[in-house]
């Protein structure tokens, strides 16, 4: 008899910014390495100067480092502008060991986005891994998305 697979449940994060959905939606993707705090969460440290989500499925998340080069970190799997950006995350991972994230843009009304956000399919990391991750970026994501993103998104210029 198999024994049932636990499951690791998603990290889910959620932010209500007093603009238009097309915007917000463009503000998280193109304006991608404007808002993301490279200082505190990167995989180069000192040596990333930007972060970049390219657009489009197949689109690439890296990191661009002094130096020229380019570390990815990530796919775009889905881009439907502008309500849902999902992507393939494997920072300091393996790509086969590559969580999932995905952004619902949702239009509360003509000026004013909920932004979903879930982080989830942490069983592609092996054993108490997964586990260990998954609540690493629970605390992460209130920095980054909730904290940072929240902010940019509520005051930048487009």
């Amino acid at each position: 008899m198999n024994k049932p697979f636990d499951l690791v449940p998603p990290v889910q994060k959620s932010i209500r910014v007093a603009r238009a959905q097309a915007d917000v939606f463009r503000l998280y993707t193109e304006h991608y390495g404007k808002w993301w705090p490279l200082k505190t969460h990167s995989i180069g440290g000192e040596k990333a100067i930007n972060a970049v989500m390219e657009p489009g499925k197949g689109g690439r998340l890296y990191e661009v480092w002094s130096d020229g080069s380019i570390k990815p970190y990530g796919e775009v799997r889905i881009w439907e502008p502008p309500h849902r950006v999902v992507h393939f995350w494997h920072v300091g991972h393996p790509p086969g060991e590559a969580s999932e994230v995905e952004l619902r843009f949702i239009a509360l009304s003509a000026n004013e986005t909920l932004i979903e956000l879930e982080h989830r399919n942490w069983e592609t990391m092996s054993g108490d891994k997964a586990a260990e991750v998954r609540e690493r970026y629970n605390n992460g994501w209130n920095t980054v998305f909730v904290d940072k993103f929240g902010s940019y998104a509520a005051k930048a210029e487009i």
